[in-house]
């Protein structure tokens, strides 16, 4: 938090300024503060997909923690983390993290198409983020082969 304090005080119009101070807050679990951010960042420039990517993780985040407890509205929050990665997509198809968390999106709404195309999608450009677990999971539940 420092380091994005210093960047913040030399030029207060760099987004990825407003990425860093969002993911340090959904890091600590201040959610509320975190969305501030993504949004600050955003509205200096919409067209960040390191905002946006990151901004859909808060949603996919609120969609965790309500699941339990507001199903309705914990999938209103899966829809906007979709919603909002897939306009990261658009700006950026190469990014690794936002194929991978659309991916799991899909994979949360059972929509395993979608799951299984992003997933390849990721693992032609490198597969960074994906793990054994996540592999095995969208495995057992989409029931098809990995493509190698």
């Amino acid at each position: 938090m420092y380091r994005f304090n210093q960047a913040f005080l030399l030029d207060s119009t760099n987004t990825d300024i407003y990425w860093g101070f969002g993911g340090v807050y959904l890091t600590l679990g201040d959610f509320e503060k975190a969305k501030e951010q993504y949004l600050t960042g955003l509205s200096i420039n919409p067209k960040n997909t390191h905002l946006l990517t990151d901004y859909g993780t808060y949603f996919i985040t609120q969609y965790y923690f309500l699941q339990p407890l507001n199903e309705k509205q914990a999938v209103i929050n899966l829809d906007s983390a979709i919603s909002v990665m897939l306009q990261s997509y658009q700006l950026d198809s190469t990014d690794q993290n936002t194929t991978f968390k659309l991916s799991l999106c899909y994979l949360y709404k059972k929509d395993c198409n979608n799951a299984w195309e992003f997933y390849n999608k990721c693992k032609e450009l490198g597969g960074q983020p994906i793990t054994e677990d996540y592999t095995n999971t969208l495995i057992q539940e989409c029931k098809k082969q990995v493509n190698k």
